[in-house]
Protein backbone atom coordinates (compact mmCIF):
# COMPACT_ATOMS: atom_id res chain seq x y z
CA UNK A 1 0.00 0.00 0.00
CA UNK A 2 1.96 3.29 -1.23
CA UNK A 3 1.99 5.44 2.20
CA UNK A 4 4.30 8.01 3.57
CA UNK A 5 5.44 7.78 7.26
CA UNK A 6 6.67 11.26 8.88
CA UNK A 7 8.74 11.02 12.20
CA UNK A 8 7.50 13.33 14.45
CA UNK A 9 9.30 11.99 17.84
CA UNK A 10 12.16 9.07 18.39
CA UNK A 11 13.31 9.00 21.58
CA UNK A 12 14.64 5.92 24.06
CA UNK A 13 10.89 4.91 24.85
CA UNK A 14 8.38 6.20 21.93
CA UNK A 15 8.51 6.36 18.72
CA UNK A 16 5.73 8.90 17.22
CA UNK A 17 4.67 8.79 13.51
CA UNK A 18 2.06 9.60 10.81
CA UNK A 19 1.34 7.31 8.20
CA UNK A 20 -0.47 8.92 5.69
CA UNK A 21 -1.77 7.59 2.52
CA UNK A 22 -2.57 9.77 -0.68
CA UNK A 23 -6.20 9.75 -2.42
CA UNK A 24 -6.18 7.62 -4.90
CA UNK A 25 -3.49 5.24 -4.04
CA UNK A 26 -3.57 1.60 -5.09
CA UNK A 27 -4.52 -0.85 -2.43
CA UNK A 28 -2.75 -4.08 -3.19
CA UNK A 29 -5.40 -6.70 -1.52
CA UNK A 30 -5.31 -6.65 2.60
CA UNK A 31 -1.73 -7.14 3.70
CA UNK A 32 -0.99 -8.65 6.78
CA UNK A 33 0.92 -6.64 9.44
CA UNK A 34 2.44 -7.35 12.78
CA UNK A 35 2.68 -5.49 15.98
CA UNK A 36 6.59 -5.35 16.60
CA UNK A 37 6.25 -3.70 20.14
CA UNK A 38 3.34 -2.13 21.77
CA UNK A 39 1.49 0.34 19.23
CA UNK A 40 -1.57 2.34 19.32
CA UNK A 41 -3.18 3.90 16.55
CA UNK A 42 -5.16 7.18 16.33
CA UNK A 43 -7.61 8.82 13.95
CA UNK A 44 -6.61 12.12 12.09
CA UNK A 45 -8.20 12.16 8.81
CA UNK A 46 -10.43 9.30 6.91
CA UNK A 47 -11.85 6.14 7.56
CA UNK A 48 -10.68 2.41 8.29
CA UNK A 49 -11.28 -0.83 9.55
CA UNK A 50 -8.82 -3.00 11.54
CA UNK A 51 -9.32 -6.40 11.34
CA UNK A 52 -8.24 -7.73 14.20
CA UNK A 53 -8.24 -11.01 16.71
CA UNK A 54 -11.36 -11.63 14.44
CA UNK A 55 -13.08 -8.87 14.94
CA UNK A 56 -13.49 -5.69 13.20
CA UNK A 57 -12.77 -2.02 14.72
CA UNK A 58 -13.66 0.88 13.12
CA UNK A 59 -11.34 3.47 13.24
CA UNK A 60 -13.09 6.68 12.84
CA UNK A 61 -12.62 10.04 13.43
CA UNK A 62 -13.01 9.37 17.69
CA UNK A 63 -11.58 5.95 17.86
CA UNK A 64 -7.96 4.81 18.72
CA UNK A 65 -7.20 1.27 18.92
CA UNK A 66 -4.35 -0.42 20.99
CA UNK A 67 -2.48 -3.26 19.84
CA UNK A 68 -0.51 -5.96 21.71
CA UNK A 69 3.19 -7.52 20.97
CA UNK A 70 3.03 -9.70 18.23
CA UNK A 71 -0.60 -8.92 17.42
CA UNK A 72 -1.02 -9.45 13.25
CA UNK A 73 -4.11 -7.20 11.87
CA UNK A 74 -4.85 -5.90 8.63
CA UNK A 75 -6.91 -2.83 7.17
CA UNK A 76 -9.60 -2.31 5.21
CA UNK A 77 -10.35 1.06 3.36
CA UNK A 78 -14.02 2.02 1.20
CA UNK A 79 -12.74 5.05 0.07
CA UNK A 80 -10.29 6.84 -2.51
CA UNK A 81 -10.20 9.43 -0.23
CA UNK A 82 -6.39 10.08 1.79
CA UNK A 83 -6.43 8.58 4.94
CA UNK A 84 -4.27 9.25 7.75
CA UNK A 85 -3.00 8.11 11.42
CA UNK A 86 -0.82 8.75 14.41
CA UNK A 87 1.09 5.58 15.55
CA UNK A 88 2.93 5.54 18.45
CA UNK A 89 4.83 2.85 19.41
CA UNK A 90 6.81 1.50 22.69
CA UNK A 91 10.11 1.00 21.59
CA UNK A 92 12.11 -2.01 21.97
CA UNK A 93 13.12 -3.55 25.31
CA UNK A 94 10.79 -0.97 26.93
CA UNK A 95 8.31 -1.67 29.81
CA UNK A 96 5.28 0.05 30.43
CA UNK A 97 2.37 -0.48 33.27
CA UNK A 98 -0.25 0.46 30.44
CA UNK A 99 1.01 -2.01 27.57
CA UNK A 100 -2.07 -3.69 26.07
CA UNK A 101 -2.24 -7.51 26.49
CA UNK A 102 -5.03 -7.96 24.13
CA UNK A 103 -6.60 -5.62 21.12
CA UNK A 104 -8.49 -2.58 23.02
CA UNK A 105 -10.39 0.54 21.77
CA UNK A 106 -11.39 3.69 23.05
CA UNK A 107 -13.58 6.55 22.08
CA UNK A 108 -12.16 9.60 22.30
CA UNK A 109 -14.27 13.27 23.32
CA UNK A 110 -13.22 15.91 21.00
CA UNK A 111 -11.57 17.63 23.87
CA UNK A 112 -8.91 14.97 24.09
CA UNK A 113 -8.80 14.41 20.21
CA UNK A 114 -8.11 18.72 20.56
CA UNK A 115 -5.17 17.91 23.31
CA UNK A 116 -3.74 15.13 21.04
CA UNK A 117 -3.60 17.67 17.89
CA UNK A 118 -1.86 20.18 19.74
CA UNK A 119 0.70 17.92 21.52
CA UNK A 120 1.31 15.98 18.43
CA UNK A 121 1.82 20.10 16.49
CA UNK A 122 4.31 20.68 19.53
CA UNK A 123 6.23 17.44 18.86
CA UNK A 124 6.80 18.16 15.28
CA UNK A 125 8.06 21.48 15.92
CA UNK A 126 10.13 20.31 18.93
CA UNK A 127 8.57 21.97 21.75
CA UNK A 128 7.90 18.97 23.86
CA UNK A 129 8.79 15.63 24.23
CA UNK A 130 6.55 12.37 23.48
CA UNK A 131 5.23 10.47 26.64
CA UNK A 132 3.10 7.38 26.28
CA UNK A 133 -0.16 7.38 25.59
CA UNK A 134 -3.26 8.41 28.02
CA UNK A 135 -6.93 7.82 28.21
CA UNK A 136 -7.66 9.10 31.07
CA UNK A 137 -10.27 11.28 28.91
CA UNK A 138 -11.86 8.45 26.94
CA UNK A 139 -14.17 5.62 26.87
CA UNK A 140 -12.99 2.05 26.86
CA UNK A 141 -15.77 0.23 24.76
CA UNK A 142 -15.93 -3.13 22.37
CA UNK A 143 -15.60 -0.81 19.27
CA UNK A 144 -19.03 -0.92 18.80
CA UNK A 145 -18.43 -3.48 15.71
CA UNK A 146 -19.54 -6.57 18.08
CA UNK A 147 -23.47 -6.24 16.56
CA UNK A 148 -24.16 -5.89 12.95
CA UNK A 149 -26.45 -3.34 13.14
CA UNK A 150 -24.33 -0.96 15.26
CA UNK A 151 -21.48 -2.01 13.12
CA UNK A 152 -23.55 -0.24 10.13
CA UNK A 153 -24.32 2.86 12.28
CA UNK A 154 -21.30 3.40 13.04
CA UNK A 155 -20.25 2.71 9.33
CA UNK A 156 -22.82 4.92 8.03
CA UNK A 157 -22.35 8.04 9.91
CA UNK A 158 -18.08 7.67 9.86
CA UNK A 159 -18.46 8.08 5.88
CA UNK A 160 -21.20 10.64 6.22
CA UNK A 161 -19.20 12.82 8.13
CA UNK A 162 -15.81 12.21 6.47
CA UNK A 163 -17.89 13.20 3.28
CA UNK A 164 -18.61 16.60 4.58
CA UNK A 165 -20.91 17.50 1.42
CA UNK A 166 -23.42 19.60 3.25
CA UNK A 167 -26.09 16.84 2.24
CA UNK A 168 -28.49 16.59 5.11
CA UNK A 169 -28.89 12.99 6.78
CA UNK A 170 -30.95 12.21 10.03
CA UNK A 171 -30.26 9.96 12.53
CA UNK A 172 -33.41 7.58 11.29
CA UNK A 173 -31.31 7.76 7.83
CA UNK A 174 -28.57 5.75 10.32
CA UNK A 175 -31.59 3.21 11.44
CA UNK A 176 -32.04 3.16 7.64
CA UNK A 177 -28.88 2.08 6.79
CA UNK A 178 -28.57 0.02 10.19
CA UNK A 179 -32.00 -1.79 9.07
CA UNK A 180 -33.59 -1.67 12.39
CA UNK A 181 -36.23 0.86 13.76
CA UNK A 182 -34.12 4.40 15.24
CA UNK A 183 -35.48 2.93 18.98
CA UNK A 184 -34.08 -0.09 18.74
CA UNK A 185 -30.75 1.08 17.30
CA UNK A 186 -30.78 3.45 19.47
CA UNK A 187 -30.79 1.28 22.54
CA UNK A 188 -28.21 -1.02 20.86
CA UNK A 189 -25.91 1.55 20.26
CA UNK A 190 -25.73 2.87 23.91
CA UNK A 191 -25.46 -1.04 25.10
CA UNK A 192 -22.35 -1.00 22.52
CA UNK A 193 -20.47 2.17 22.57
CA UNK A 194 -21.30 3.92 25.89
CA UNK A 195 -23.07 6.87 24.00
CA UNK A 196 -26.32 8.17 22.73
CA UNK A 197 -26.62 8.25 18.99
CA UNK A 198 -27.06 11.88 18.61
CA UNK A 199 -23.93 12.60 21.20
CA UNK A 200 -21.71 10.05 18.88
CA UNK A 201 -22.84 12.20 15.68
CA UNK A 202 -22.38 15.52 16.90
CA UNK A 203 -18.69 14.46 18.30
CA UNK A 204 -17.66 12.88 14.71
CA UNK A 205 -18.90 16.16 13.39
CA UNK A 206 -16.77 18.17 15.87
CA UNK A 207 -13.72 16.13 15.31
CA UNK A 208 -14.29 16.30 11.34
CA UNK A 209 -14.19 19.87 12.21
CA UNK A 210 -11.10 19.60 14.03
CA UNK A 211 -9.04 17.88 11.34
CA UNK A 212 -10.41 21.10 8.73
CA UNK A 213 -9.11 23.77 11.26
CA UNK A 214 -5.77 21.55 11.78
CA UNK A 215 -5.51 21.44 7.89
CA UNK A 216 -5.72 25.97 8.04
CA UNK A 217 -9.70 26.06 7.65
CA UNK A 218 -10.48 29.91 6.67
CA UNK A 219 -14.10 29.62 5.66
CA UNK A 220 -16.62 28.54 8.87
CA UNK A 221 -19.47 29.13 7.50
CA UNK A 222 -18.54 26.49 4.62
CA UNK A 223 -17.09 24.49 7.57
CA UNK A 224 -20.69 24.77 9.31
CA UNK A 225 -22.56 23.97 6.05
CA UNK A 226 -20.12 21.19 4.67
CA UNK A 227 -20.68 19.22 8.58
CA UNK A 228 -24.18 19.57 8.50
CA UNK A 229 -24.61 22.82 11.01
CA UNK A 230 -27.69 25.21 10.28
CA UNK A 231 -25.33 27.88 10.64
CA UNK A 232 -21.62 28.90 11.85
CA UNK A 233 -22.92 30.09 15.36
CA UNK A 234 -24.41 26.58 15.82
CA UNK A 235 -21.39 25.20 15.01
CA UNK A 236 -19.30 27.73 16.99
CA UNK A 237 -21.60 26.89 20.05
CA UNK A 238 -21.69 23.25 20.08
CA UNK A 239 -17.12 23.07 19.21
CA UNK A 240 -16.59 25.34 22.06
CA UNK A 241 -18.71 23.56 24.83
CA UNK A 242 -17.47 20.52 23.50
CA UNK A 243 -13.85 21.81 22.67
CA UNK A 244 -13.18 24.57 24.83
CA UNK A 245 -12.18 27.14 22.62
CA UNK A 246 -13.88 28.73 19.66
CA UNK A 247 -13.22 27.16 16.13
CA UNK A 248 -11.29 30.48 15.39
CA UNK A 249 -9.09 29.86 18.64
CA UNK A 250 -8.05 26.43 17.59
CA UNK A 251 -7.14 27.32 14.40
CA UNK A 252 -5.04 29.70 15.10
CA UNK A 253 -3.42 27.78 17.89
CA UNK A 254 -3.01 25.00 15.91
CA UNK A 255 -1.73 27.06 12.68
CA UNK A 256 0.50 29.22 15.32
Amino acid sequence: MPQERILYADTAAWRVERVVKPAGAAHAGNPVYQVATPRWVFPVCGVSEFHVQGRQVLLDGLTVVALPTGLPYQIREWQAAPRSHMVVSMQPGCASAGSPESALAWTLPPRALWQLRLHWRALAQGREQATGPVFGQGMLCDSGMAHAAVARARRFMATRTAAADGQAWSLHDVADAACCSYFHLARLFRAHTGLRLHSYREQLRLAAALQRLDEGEGDLAALAHDLGYSSQSHLGTAFRRAVGVTPAQARQALQG
